[in-house]
């Protein structure tokens, strides 16, 4: 437990570089009253009528923040207590388990690939998602980011904050202790889920490329000792091939000759039948000059016997011509006997090449199965083991990117003890009869006056709504918590009143005396007209 805690107190309103003057606190009171007087119920109503509201206090208060230094970080908390950061992440399924019967099982590959068959979900199905909540951690963003921006603006209290409310943390050092270990606890439970997962799959990797190596091995030695059947297979093969193929050469050969010497018979008889063939044409040409020139010399008997001889070649030459048809068509049957004996040659041949060769093919399917079996149990290994892996590695992920969320927390490390931060705000209670109203003002940033503010100021609209802006979106919307947590919560809600009587600025003589200056500047700053300084000045006179 902290010895001290440090404690700061952050400004409400912040100049702007252009505003170009200064914004002293009595003016900002001033704002504020201006802005209280502008939101308060002017009553009214047709069917339910409403009554007047009245200012029941406006008070500044102080909203408490712890600021927790953690590992290399500060956690920032809510004060009160009324935000709070869930954490849901995967529940692993039995990491050991798995690891312990992925042991027993690597004794054999055949029990390691049933196991990872078995578990191919086991990563998939796990058991499902687990929450954890840690009371009073900001996590939002958007908060941190403008508060981060927010904090170098604020000093050092080393007294007692006096005539503001100054909200108790419903969150003591102690608390924050218990919260800051459950930060701490749930990280090293990702830490070592992390842990638990990388030595699984480190692990599995691990037995499986032993197996694939194991495996690779085999198939190596099984292309060894077929290497050597194969060669040993291919000699006798090779020999016994040289004996047939000697044996089909010398049928090829013989078979070649004796076609060989029929076709040349054939060929002879053919030659000898086309040289008659034109020694007959040739003849008969003679034999038709000759009847041209007894026809010409009135030669009847010579012409006679002319023609009679040209009858006899023409005879003569159609014999011849079907005698080489004949033999063309003997050539061709030769020559289609010859292709068919060839082929029944080459087919006897083949066959008997496929008998000495059918024990090398034996071997050889024998090996490719053997390779074939061995390359599918690899591959189913590495596919099953890959499944896996990838299912533990989306686990990892989850896991890192929770864990990443939550080493990010928070801010960098700025502060060496804890320290409470106060927020500022101004808290304005309306009444109406009984009923109260709760308002807050969050710190501001304080604008110059523009061209459209001018513009406002003619037409009318009040422009002191634009001299004060929320500085963060952010950091209005979670004081804006206050209201709710006042008006749901009765005890907390009279603390408040009882507190905001006695820090109301408007009841305080110096306060009021301050505001009074600051609307004198604020006129002086044409913020607010003659008229309205007047009304204003009058209110605050009544209270």
């Amino acid at each position: 437990m902290p010895k001290k805690i440090g404690k700061v107190l952050l400004p409400f309103s912040h100049i702007t570089e252009d505003q170009g003057k200064s914004f002293t606190k009595d003016m900002e009171m001033a704002a504020i009253l201006s802005l209280v007087e502008l939101d308060k119920g002017k009553g009214g109503g047709i069917i339910s009528k409403r009554g007047t509201e009245e200012v029941f206090f406006v008070a500044e208060a102080c909203y408490p923040l712890w600021l927790i230094p953690w590992e290399k970080r500060n956690l920032l908390f809510d004060g009160l207590n009324i935000v709070m950061h869930k954490q849901s992440f995967d529940v692993l399924p039995d990491v050991q388990v798995f690891n312990n019967e992925m042991e027993a099982s690597a004794e054999t590959r055949e029990a390691y690939s049933a196991f990872l068959s078995d578990n191919i979900k086991y990563f998939r199905d796990f058991a499902g998602k687990e929450e954890k909540t840690v009371d009073g951690l900001i996590t939002s963003s958007d908060l941190i980011q403008d508060f981060v921006s927010f904090l170098p603006e604020g000093k050092s209290v080393r007294k007692s904050i006096i005539n503001k409310i100054v909200l108790s943390p419903a969150l003591n050092d102690a608390t924050i202790e218990s919260y800051i270990q459950e930060v701490s606890d749930l990280n090293s439970e990702l830490k070592r889920d992390i842990k638990s997962l990388l030595g699984t799959m480190k692990l599995l990797c691990a037995t499986t490329e032993n197996k694939v190596t194991a495996i690779r091995r085999e198939m190596k030695q099984i292309q060894k000792d077929f290497d050597k059947k194969i060669a040993e297979a291919k000699s006798t093969v090779m020999k016994k091939r040289r004996d047939v193929k000697r044996n089909y050469d010398k049928e090829i050969t013989n078979l070649s000759k004796t076609f060989k010497q029929q076709l040349k018979t054939r060929h002879k008889e053919q030659v000898k039948a086309e040289k008659d063939k034109e020694q007959l044409t040739t003849e008969i040409a003679h034999c038709e000059t000759e009847v041209k020139s007894c026809r010409i010399h009135k030669d009847e008997t010579g012409e006679l016997q002319w023609r009679k001889r040209i009858k006899e070649h023409k005879k003569m030459l159609q014999t011849l011509k079907k005698k080489i048809v004949d033999f063309n068509k003997r050539i061709e049957d030769i020559n289609n006997t010859k292709t068919i004996e060839m082929s029944e040659l080459r087919t006897r041949y083949d066959k008997q090449v496929w008998t000495i060769t059918e024990d090398l093919r034996e071997i050889e399917a024998s090996q490719e199965a053997a390779t074939r079996t061995s390359q599918q149990e690899m591959e189913s290994l590495e596919d099953l083991s890959s499944t896996i892996v990838n299912q533990i590695n989306e686990l990892l992920n989850q896991k890192e990117i929770a864990n990443n969320a939550i080493e990010c927390l928070g801010i960098p490390k700025s502060r060496r003890r804890y320290t409470l931060v106060y927020l500022p705000v101004y808290l304005v209670c309306y009444q109406t009869g009984v009923k109260k109203r709760y308002m807050v003002h969050s710190p501001s940033i304080v604008g110059g006056m523009g061209i459209l503010t001018k513009f406002r100021g003619v037409f009318g609209s009040a422009k002191i709504k634009s001299l004060l802006k929320n500085r963060s979106k952010a950091i209005t919307n979670f004081l804006n918590q206050i209201v709710p947590l006042i008006t749901k919560n009765p005890v907390f809600e009279k603390e408040i009143s009882n507190a905001g009587i006695r820090a109301n600025i408007l009841r305080n003589k110096k306060s009021r005396k301050r505001i009074k200056n600051g609307l004198e500047e604020l006129k002086s700053g044409e913020w607010i007209t003659e008229s309205e300084f007047s009304i204003l000045t009058s209110t605050l006179s009544k209270y």
